[in-house]
């Protein structure tokens, strides 16, 4: 029971950043665009529905583990091409997107524990 609330409240996350990338998608592509991401607003979009549809999937139980598969690679990529901490000057940034990059592999990891505990 409590890992079905756990899990319904990790899809609310995602599915909550999901629908923040179409509320604020000049903000995200404006920052992907900084990036150098390829077609950054169509990315945004992207990354949003996958978000979402990631998020339904561990709300409802249905196909969780194509939706956690989904958000690994979301998180993965977003991490490397997104969140570069290698590649920024200035030392605030490099904090920032160092957290960043390390709290998407956190999340990653537990998405992957997930995956392995389901019944």
């Amino acid at each position: 029971m409590i890992k079905q609330i756990l899990l319904i409240l990790l899809g609310l996350f995602f599915l909550l950043n999901g629908v923040n990338h179409f509320y604020n998608t000049h903000i995200l592509k404006e920052y992907a665009d900084k990036r150098s991401l390829i077609a950054p607003k169509l990315m945004v979009i992207l990354s949003g529905l996958l978000l979402i549809a990631g998020g339904l999937t561990l709300i409802t139980g249905y196909f969780v583990i194509e939706g956690i598969i989904a958000l690994c690679i979301f998180l993965a990529v977003a991490s490397f091409m997104l969140h570069k901490f290698w590649a920024v000057k200035k030392r605030e940034t490099v904090m920032m997107e160092a957290m960043h990059f390390v709290k998407n592999w956190a999340i990653l990891f537990e998405l992957v524990y997930i995956a392995t505990t389901l019944e």
